[in-house]
């Protein structure tokens, strides 16, 4: 009897050891899993707070009055210069199509890029829009607590904007003037 309790004894932490190594990797699956699940709803959060951004250009641009908007790069994301938001103009076709409806041979698009993510969007906006610089926005809105951004020439800095469309009586290209809040 001593002989089978003996055995039993000896295979006990080979057992263990092959239960800690099983464990091990499940744990090992989940955090990756956690992980992946954590970087898709940032990306989620992002893609939500582009088509906002988006929109409220859009309806600018067309005319729909000023909008208030805020733009917030989720955490998950690295900080500039390592992501960025930008305006951009491509009169590449393929590029176009990709992200535009129809055939477009040029297009506006809303673009974030990070070292790990990019994400695109197509501005249903004249590509000939202007947003000019702070010498060309005058507004009646407190210069101490909003001041104009050239979101073409610098990009979109995270903050919150008040959005309005300006005419020239000298040119028919559509001008959005961006007021950043509190800088």
């Amino acid at each position: 009897m001593q002989n089978f309790s003996q055995r039993a004894q000896e295979g006990a932490p080979f057992e263990l050891l092959v239960a800690v190594v099983v464990m091990g990797f499940v744990l090992l699956a989940g955090f990756r899993v956690i992980g992946i699940l954590q970087l898709e709803e940032c990306k989620g959060k992002l893609d939500s707070n582009l088509e906002e951004l988006k929109t409220a250009i859009e309806n600018v641009a067309h005319g729909e009055g000023q909008r208030t908007v805020a733009y917030t790069k989720p955490s998950c994301f690295p900080e500039p210069p390592d992501s960025k938001l930008e305006i951009i103009h491509r009169t590449e076709t393929r590029i176009c199509s990709e992200f535009c409806p129809g055939a477009r041979i040029e297009c506006t698009l809303l673009a974030f890029s990070s070292t790990d993510h990019s994400n695109w969007k197509c501005l249903n906006i004249s590509s000939a829009t202007d947003f000019p610089s702070s010498n060309d926005c005058h507004d009646d809105l407190d210069a101490d607590e909003y001041a104009p951004q050239q979101w073409k020439k610098d990009g979109i800095p995270e903050g919150q904007y008040i959005l309005v469309k300006k005419f020239n009586e000298f040119s028919q290209q559509p001008r959005i003037c961006a007021y950043r809040r509190g800088n």
